[in-house]
């Protein structure tokens, strides 16, 4: 008769030790999230050199694409093999072999060949352009670097020179980071030489773990006075959305104010915004304005955005919480510092040397490049519409200026500050001497044809 309740007894027995167990079991398992909570991995991170700059990623950020710019020189790089290379420059060469310029000269009108691994071929931009381009290659370590500058005609034959110069300048680093003055390029440097200048550069990441989350990096060296700040920017920002806009649009500030890093004085805003499929992302900036012509201490920016999609990664939430982006945030931004190098670091003078000779002045009409030594002061015209003015008086021995014209900013540029006025290269013709009485009017040379359009 007891038999049942001894039966009952041992199965209850054995549900308790097995609740027990089960208990233990998830408290043993709790307890390990808990000390892989309290105690993580530490990330591995890779140190990228930034132009003259310093900053540390996470091993996960892949390197994307970038653009670069070093006296008035336009940089573009690629892997390739040197039979590839080879066969490239041949080709470009073989193209323009035979064409002819004004139905008289070449077309091609210089090739320097300063190594097998490195060549200059200067030409005419087309058949009846009185504008020339000179490109520099370099096969160097697996990549092939091309330099491309754009020249008046006159100093055709200069450029190719000053290009074989520049290209030599080209040395690679892998993983060290270099230690002499000059301005990086990812695996590589050009070292300071001739006083060049400006230079800039746009670096692109993208987390591999996180394809929605993209880091960029710029500098650039001020050819004027700086912009203004990150946050002085902020009422044409809402002005262009409107307040309600940009209000029912959900945009939220997380934190906004100064943040000095290491010797840079910047700015920070850290905003939510929904992209345009109403997913919530993540936009954090931070921006210093840097000083006029100043090499060490160029315009910087940094943004850190989440939410993005395309190129295979399908719209979505952002990955990581706020406070997981800020964490993210703080690990890079606090890493920006200057690249030491032997001596100090300080690039040689960026400002040309006057031009002393007692030549007679040049014939009105000498047309001269931004990037070129002036060549005679005087009143300078360019096609543009260049908001310093169109017409300028520039001296001897100065760098011709770029024409800084305004452009229609899209919405997310407008959420980020980015500046309406761009820098773009032009041709400046000589228009009236220095010294000569100021008989005429803007708009009668403007509606000349004294100045050609901008060629493209």
């Amino acid at each position: 008769m007891n038999q049942p309740n001894n039966r009952r007894r041992q199965i209850l027995c054995w549900a308790q030790a097995l609740a027990l167990c089960i208990s233990i079991g998830n408290f043993s398992k709790a307890t390990a999230r808990e000390q892989t909570m309290t105690h993580p991995t530490p990330e591995k991170i890779v140190t990228h050199c930034v132009g003259r700059y310093l900053i540390d990623l996470p091993e996960t950020a892949r390197y994307t694409g970038g653009r670069f710019s070093y006296a008035y020189t336009d940089i573009e790089f690629e892997s390739k093999p040197l039979e590839a290379f080879q066969k490239e420059v041949a080709l470009a060469e073989q193209k323009m072999s035979g064409l002819k310029h004004n139905g008289n000269g070449p077309l091609l009108v210089k090739v320097l060949k300063p190594t097998d691994q490195s060549r200059v071929l200067s030409y005419w931009k087309h058949d009846t352009s009185r504008e020339a381009i000179v490109d520099g290659y370099r096969w160097l370590d697996g990549k092939r670097y091309l330099f491309r500058r754009i020249v008046s005609g006159p100093k055709i034959e200069e450029g190719a020179e000053w290009m074989k110069r520049f290209i030599a300048q080209l040395q690679p680093f892998n993983n060290e980071i270099p230690t002499k003055a000059g301005f990086c390029l990812p695996n590589a440097i050009i070292l300071d030489f001739d006083g060049a200048y400006p230079e800039s550069a746009d670096l692109f990441f993208e987390f591999q773990d996180r394809r929605d989350i993209t880091f960029d990096i710029s500098t650039a060296v001020n050819e004027g006075d700086p912009p203004e700040s990150l946050l002085s920017r902020k009422p044409s920002v809402f002005s262009g959305l409107g307040v309600l806009g940009a209000t029912l649009g959900g945009l939220h500030t997380i934190k906004e104010g100064d943040r000095p890093v290491g010797a840079a004085n910047g700015q920070q805003w850290l905003i939510t915004a929904p992209n345009d499929r109403g997913y919530k992302g993540h936009l954090f900036t931070w921006e210093s304005p840097g000083k006029r012509q100043e090499v060490l201490q160029p315009q910087i920016r940094l943004d850190l955005e989440s939410a993005k999609y395309g190129q295979g990664v399908e719209p979505s939430p952002a990955s990581l919480s706020d406070q997981e982006m800020l964490k993210l945030w703080e690990s890079i931004l606090g890493t920006l510092r200057l690249r030491p190098t032997e001596g100090g670091g300080t690039p040689s003078d960026i400002k040309p040397s006057p031009r002393t000779s007692n030549t007679q002045p040049l014939p009105l009409g000498e047309l001269a490049m931004t990037g070129a030594v002036c060549p005679q002061s005087g009143y300078w015209q360019c096609p543009e519409p260049d908001l310093h003015g169109s017409i300028r008086l520039l001296h001897q021995g100065s760098a011709m200026p770029p024409a800084i014209v305004k452009r229609d900013l899209s919405f997310m540029e407008r959420v980020r500050g980015t500046n309406p006025e761009i820098s773009t290269n032009t041709v400046w013709r000589l228009v009236r001497y220095a010294e000569q009485p100021n008989t005429l009017e803007p708009p009668t040379l403007l509606n000349s044809g004294a100045v050609p359009s901008s060629e493209t």
